[in-house]
């Protein structure tokens, strides 16, 4: 009967041990695995948010090649900025990919990935989403990995930062903790097993039953429960290494506690000083696209963008999918009249106003500019000649019929304004061309009396 106590003393001993070091050790370990993977996201959030920076300068510059440039030196630990954040991150980095809004690859560390659309869930997740987007997913080959996606500038869908992180290294950290913890766990069982057998008998059964239940307190989380010592044999000292291991845990869970919360704090400090640069950087780029792009008087594009807007982009479209383009050349009539006679101030709110009623006019996707002076050049997209004329026509009569200040000392009592009209030959002009018979059409319209439009012809004068 005896034997048969002790048999059971043991097992249960056994069973409350590898219980309670089992779920404190795997507890611990999710926890520190969870942790580790949530910080590896967030460091990874924070160097693909110093990434897009540079990215969407270059975007911004239509610089496609260089963003190659940026993702090899953000790839390589040697070469990123020194805050210990993003080394880390960059220490377990798969890939990384500069994405167009489609899925396209614009860039990335694997050469043959380029030029190839990404269709995969998390990748149509991220173009959907204007937030960092983490997820830890298998990859293709099975292995576990940490997939980030920013967009590159913060509510706007002009492109998306990708990386992959792999997690092998933190999975093999894991399973060495968990080899460790499952030898230290055997070792106690044992020397436990050994220290109480000697002390068996009819005074052992109500201590076991104690530390049993306080082994339970201890698995359901509750370090604050404590044996009493009643003894100084093995059992007395069990139970005082149950308190100390108790006292211990606790302790130790009280400042792993506190150490999350400053962490999560310090985090969210990050965090609001990350989205103010962001704000910041976005505000800036803003300004200076504007600045770059924008004539500063009327708010429509300057020559200079207007230009290669449409001759890098527009007249490449047409040609390839062989659509319509047409160019109106729009010059106020008398304008130096006006200007000499009411002041140059009078002249610049005229063109202001004047701006105003050729983009209320016009359709979204055309594209206005101040080609100089009073001169001003719209290109109408998907248009042919005729469409082209009636739009010119409209904007005409819209002109004629404005209440202008100061129209009644122009010559005729009214302002008004000529106009131009050519049509993109798509086998042979180029926008120089377009340009140009444009303006000669604009100088028919001229000679022949103003305040008409005059479309190109072979026969329009130089």
């Amino acid at each position: 009967m005896a034997l048969g106590i002790r048999f059971k003393i043991n097992f249960l001993l056994v069973a409350l041990l590898f219980g309670l070091f089992g779920a404190v050790g795997y507890t611990q370990l999710s926890i520190t695995e969870e942790l580790t993977v949530e910080e590896m996201g967030r460091r990874g959030v924070a160097m693909l948010a110093a990434l897009s920076v540079p990215c969407s300068i270059a975007l911004a510059n239509h610089e496609i090649e260089r963003l190659d440039d940026y993702l090899a030196q953000f790839a390589s630990s040697d070469n990123l900025p020194g805050i210990r954040p993003y080394r880390l991150a960059a220490a377990d980095l798969v890939s990384l990919a500069v994405l167009d809004l489609h899925g396209r690859v614009l860039a990335h560390t694997v050469e043959t990935e380029y030029g190839r659309v990404l269709a995969d869930e998390f990748t149509k997740q991220a173009l959907a989403s204007d937030k960092p987007l983490v997820k830890k997913r298998l990859t293709a080959g099975g292995q576990k990995a940490l997939f980030v996606a920013l967009p590159i500038i913060s509510g706007l869908r002009w492109g998306t930062l990708e990386a992959r992180f792999s997690l092998e290294r933190l999975e093999g950290k894991i399973e060495r903790l968990r080899l460790h913890f499952l030898g230290i766990t055997g070792l106690a069982v044992i020397l436990s097993i050994l220290a109480l057998s000697w002390g068996l008998g009819k005074l052992v059964v109500r201590p076991v039953a104690s530390l049993s239940r306080m082994a339970e307190s201890l698995r359901v989380g509750d370090f604050s429960s404590r044996v009493e010592v009643s003894t100084r044999d093995e059992l007395g000292r069990l139970a005082e290494a149950f308190n100390i291991a108790s006292a211990q845990l606790h302790e130790y869970t009280t400042r792993l506690e506190e150490k999350v919360r400053e962490r999560s704090q310090q985090i969210i400090e990050k965090n609001r000083e990350l989205e103010e640069a962001n704000r910041m950087l976005n505000e800036q780029a803003k300004r200076l696209e504007e600045l770059a792009t924008t004539d500063g008087l009327t708010g429509l594009f300057n020559k200079r963008h207007w230009m290669e807007r449409v001759g890098s982009f527009e007249v490449m479209r047409a040609r390839r999918g062989r659509h319509s383009l047409s160019l109106m050349m729009i010059d106020v009539d008398h304008f130096k009249h006006y200007n000499d006679t009411n002041g140059h101030l009078a002249g610049d709110e005229l063109l202001r106003k004047l701006a105003r009623i050729i983009r209320n006019t016009l359709r979204s996707t055309d594209i206005a500019g101040r080609f100089g002076g009073e001169e001003f050049c719209v290109a109408l997209i998907d248009t042919d000649i005729d469409d082209a004329r009636a739009v010119a026509e409209k904007l005409r009569k819209t002109v004629e019929a404005a209440d202008f200040d100061y129209q009644q000392n122009q010559p005729g009592g009214k302002l008004t304004v000529s106009i131009g009209v050519a049509e993109l030959d798509l086998d042979k002009d180029d926008l120089e061309a377009l340009i140009d018979k444009a303006d000669r059409a604009l100088y028919d319209a001229k000679a022949r009396g103003r305040n008409r439009v005059e479309v190109w012809h072979p026969g329009s004068k130089d």
